[in-house]
């Protein structure tokens, strides 16, 4: 930002000084004008303050605004920031091009449009490249955690740190880095897409849980959150009978017919899939899906169709733990950052 700004409001303004300013503005008093007495018709003309004098009122007032805005550079300078780059374009930060030695710090947005993009090293365990027509924000960082916002565009991390310190909050999901890279889209409407490379991701809004592991993808909606995880050689018509019994509102018909296209072509490694239907769907379909998922993993000796029928959380972590994904148990333990 240029230093005119503060002084003749001539240069682009800083967007902290913009809110500060707002902030300040609806405090200012506006007192009713006094009411001065009829000014007499004769006698000596009354003094006049000299001109350059300025009053004790505009003195106290001008102090406050430099106090103000040395403390808006002051907190500036002590936000935690990321370095950013430019890749293309004229990526913004606020309303400020991203130029050499550029940062993002906690609070601010960076926005790209059609033929820019940037890139950001997440603190020291990762980085974040960031599509043409993407708005993003730093939402926190500090030690074991460092958390983005996406509030629509595309986004490319790759996160070396251990699992779950990097988050990205999108409108319909929090996303949460389990060592990985992955690519995560969000559109117009709040809906996204992540797509697992390596590593694992963890999916969740409001209670509801997904695991997406390296090759398969995951798609998530506004006020349902993430739906059920899928490979990505699975067919298109595995694919639209998910988007069915995730975000539709099928019929009792419709959906047993959707359900019946993912089990009759789910191979070993879509066992993932099915644990997941069979732990979020209703109990009207849990005896199909679990004889599905019986067929590609038995289960463990400790799970029996009862228990699964009534949503046993400790018998559907059993049955996780024989897909031979890793353990539930380490699940869970990362589970916090999603709080």
């Amino acid at each position: 930002m240029r230093d005119d700004y503060l002084w003749d409001r001539s240069g682009p303004p800083d967007p902290d000084v913009e809110h500060l300013e707002s902030v300040l503005g609806r405090l200012r008093a506006r007192p009713a004008p006094p009411a001065w007495p009829e000014a007499a018709t004769t006698g000596p003309a009354p003094a006049r303050a000299r001109p350059g004098v300025p009053s004790v009122f505009h003195a106290a007032a001008a102090a406050l605004l430099v106090a103000c805005i040395g403390g808006a550079w002051s907190l500036h300078a002590t936000r935690p920031s990321w370095p950013l780059v430019s890749l293309a374009g004229a990526p913004v930060v606020g309303a400020s091009p991203v130029r050499e030695g550029g940062r993002l710090a906690v609070g601010q947005w960076l926005r790209t449009d059609a033929s820019s993009r940037a890139s950001i090293a997440v603190s020291d365990i990762g980085r974040v490249d960031v599509d043409p027509n993407t708005h993003v924000r730093l939402v926190a960082s500090r030690d074991g955690h460092h958390r983005l916002a996406l509030r629509r565009g595309t986004v490319r991390a790759l996160i070396w740190a251990p699992p779950g310190q990097f988050i990205v909050d999108t409108p319909s999901s929090t996303a949460v880095d389990l060592g990985c890279e992955y690519t995560l889209h969000v559109d117009d409407s709040g809906a996204g897409l992540v797509e697992v490379t390596t590593g694992w991701v963890g999916f969740e809004f409001q209670g509801r849980e997904s695991f997406i592991p390296a090759g398969a993808s995951c798609a998530t909606r506004p006020r349902v959150g993430p739906g059920t995880p899928y490979f990505a050689d699975v067919s298109h018509r595995v694919r639209d009978a998910l988007a069915v019994i995730d975000f539709g509102s099928p019929t009792e018909a419709e959906r047993r017919a959707a359900l019946g296209i993912v089990l009759a072509e789910a191979r070993p490694r879509d066992a993932i899939t099915l644990w997941h239907l069979l732990a979020r769907g209703p109990s009207a379909d849990r005896d199909r899906v679990f004889d599905g998922l019986a067929r590609l993993v038995p289960p463990p000796a400790s799970v029996d169709r009862a228990g699964i029928r009534r949503g046993d959380r400790s018998m559907l972590d059993a049955w996780w733990n024989a897909l031979d994904l890793g353990s539930m148990d380490w699940w869970r333990t990362w589970k916090h950052g999603w709080e």
